[in-house]
């Protein structure tokens, strides 16, 4: 990582070392994936279960009409 020192007017790279913050990404990417499906998951859930609900009110609706007919 490179930062820059303006009052130098250059560049100074830093050494690449393993700090605890760089070792954390990989297992939080992890969890951010997993956490990640399991939210598209229950979105998938309860988009179906709407969808059954408005397919279930529409058989009433119809049923009654047919009934009242």
């Amino acid at each position: 990582m490179a930062v820059s020192d303006f009052a130098r007017g250059r560049v100074v790279c830093q050494p690449q070392m393993a700090s605890p913050a760089n070792r954390a990404i990989g297992p939080d990417r992890q969890q951010r994936r997993s956490r990640n499906a399991v939210e598209i998951g229950w979105t998938l859930l309860v988009l179906m279960l709407i969808a059954l609900g408005i397919l279930a009110l529409r058989f009433v609706l119809v049923l009654a009409h047919g009934i009242v007919q």
